[in-house]
């Protein structure tokens, strides 16, 4: 989504994007955490996916042999520790909190500031208030809709779109 990238200041490199991909996995995790069984073999399995998939592009990007392994463990560290920092302000639905966590957990992508950090809170609500919307049955077989990011600054403007995963 580039709205990310080209309006809310995420910067358009391999650490901006793998913090707006750990958003949404937080996001799903949170989500699956609420159904069970079933939802706790999915986000088993999501997560699995998550760091098979960061071993794929690293070995891609020519990381060394030797570096992947570490990597991994670093990518999928942050990943576990940033769905626990997301998971609380979510749950409570606590937009002030949330943005705090962001700006903590984000600073490094842009130092000099320029993160919209409280339009990445304010979608991170709408995303997990519209997936905590959808029938179970759609989540387990993978049907996500999202909401669309839209450039302007602050809250509010977002419309749902469905993504079909198959």
């Amino acid at each position: 989504m580039p709205t990310f990238y080209t309006a809310w200041g995420v910067p358009d490199t391999v650490a901006g994007r793998f913090e707006m991909l750990v958003v949404h996995v937080s996001l799903v995790l949170a989500r699956l955490s609420q159904e069970g069984r079933q939802g706790g073999t999915l986000a088993r399995a999501l997560s699995e996916a998550f760091i098979a998939d960061m071993d794929a592009n690293m070995r891609e990007m020519t990381f060394g042999d030797l570096a992947v392994p570490r990597e991994i463990k670093r990518a999928a560290a942050a990943l576990f520790d940033r769905h626990e920092a997301y998971r609380g302000p979510l749950a409570a639905r606590q937009p002030a909190l949330l943005l705090g966590v962001l700006e903590a957990q984000l600073a490094y992508l842009v130092p000099a500031g320029g993160l919209d950090a409280e339009r990445i809170a304010h979608y991170m609500l709408e995303a997990a208030d519209g997936i905590g919307g959808q029938p179970a049955r759609a989540l387990l077989a993978g049907r996500l809709g999202w909401p669309v990011p839209t450039p302007q600054r602050g809250r509010g403007g977002a419309k749902t779109q469905d993504k079909e995963q198959d």
